[in-house]
């Protein structure tokens, strides 16, 4: 089966197969959205620590919503994850970013 994360959720719940024969969680290599809500004008600063763990294409991977009063920024950055490990630090090194308000 080809994996997207969340096309293997559905296809999970429609599928026949036995529960103890269906892989649990994520299977990689998947796309996966990492979405950010930071200061607004930080989205240069969190493309770039995105950049260091996954390659991705600023055109068609980027989005970002600013916030009604301006002050904030939702960015969603669209990846091609290929291990829990690597989703794992790129969510550690976010954190550790003050312009970082919240993470889905």
């Amino acid at each position: 089966m080809v994996s997207v994360c969340g096309l293997t959720a559905f296809l999970a719940m429609t599928d026949r197969t036995p529960p103890a024969e269906k892989p649990e969680g994520l299977v990689f290599p998947c796309q996966y959205p990492v979405k950010v809500m930071s200061e607004a004008g930080a989205k240069k600063t969190i493309l770039a620590l995105v950049e260091r763990h996954v390659e991705f294409c600023a055109d068609r991977d980027v989005r970002t919503r600013p916030s009604r009063n301006g002050r904030f920024e939702a960015i969603t950055v669209t990846v091609e994850a290929r291990s829990r490990e690597q989703l794992e630090g790129l969510y550690a090194d976010l954190r550790e970013l003050d312009v970082v308000k919240m993470m889905l």
